[in-house]
């Protein structure tokens, strides 16, 4: 399967390869790739894949948030909790997919794409690359289900203070923190998450459903119940007028960096 929009799916045996690649975009989300990734996981689940591996396209970005300028024209409260509900239980499907899932962190994955990471079930990642719950830097909080999955991750004091001071961590930090599981040099990385990919799916698939599903029902890694007051909070701040004052600047920002040589 592979998309317009850049959303692949790829099957190597039993391992299946979902990637996002929107160079132009930077891996980011727009409503349409949405659509797309729930496409993408009907058709994992009516695969024998035994894992699924969750990556962006290239090397510099694994995703890096939602597309905010396809996204800006969300300007309402229902349409910002649409397609904040839409997305979020996009991530409740991967995190609750029968299968293990593995998030090769190929690249930098900031706001919303700190979300699709923490949505897998373990991250291998990239020496090189940098992650953050970043949300708060444009006035707004993280609305994915991903509030909860990193908490259950670090710890409430830790996962507070990255997402309310918005802190950017190296690799190595976010290895030390738990939010990654493994992290390796840049030249090795692809041969890496593919060796693991592999040594799972080498296992039958009804032992590693069983594995998960038990795994799960101890340490649950979505909480559908907790969506309503997360997304209604999530909108009132996506209309508030600091969000659009903040993106504004943090877009400024942006265009004087590409001018400097």
């Amino acid at each position: 399967m592979t998309t317009d929009s850049g959303v692949r799916l790829e099957n190597d045996g039993h391992v299946a390869v979902l990637t996002i690649d929107r160079p132009e975009a930077r891996n980011s989300i727009a409503r349409v790739t949405m659509r797309e990734l729930a496409s993408a996981l009907d058709e994992v689940t009516g695969t024998p894949a035994r894992v699924l591996v969750v990556t962006g396209g290239g090397s510099r970005v694994f995703v890096a948030g939602g597309d905010l300028k396809e996204l800006s024209s969300i300007r309402t409260y229902d349409e910002a909790a649409d397609m904040a509900t839409t997305m979020r239980t996009v991530l409740d499907r991967i995190a609750t997919l029968p299968v293990p899932v593995l998030g090769a962190v190929n690249g930098d994955a900031y706001g919303g794409g700190a979300e699709v990471m923490v949505a897998c079930d373990m991250r291998i990642a990239a020496d090189d690359v940098r992650c953050g719950f970043n949300q708060v830097a444009l006035g707004i909080m993280p609305a994915w289900g991903g509030i909860e999955r990193l908490t259950a991750l670090v710890g409430r004091g830790r996962a507070l203070k990255l997402m309310t001071t918005g802190a950017i961590l190296g690799a190595d930090a976010a290895l030390e923190q738990g939010l990654f599981d493994e992290v390796v040099a840049r030249e090795q990385f692809e041969a890496r998450w593919r060796e693991v990919a592999e040594q799972i799916a080498r296992a039958p698939r009804d032992a590693l459903v069983g594995i998960k599903a038990a795994q799960r029902a101890a340490f649950p890694t979505a909480r559908p119940d907790l969506a309503g007051p997360a997304i209604d909070s999530f909108a009132r701040t996506w209309i508030a007028d600091a969000h659009w004052e903040m993106a504004a600047e943090a877009d400024q920002r942006r265009r004087a960096a590409q001018k400097r040589p």
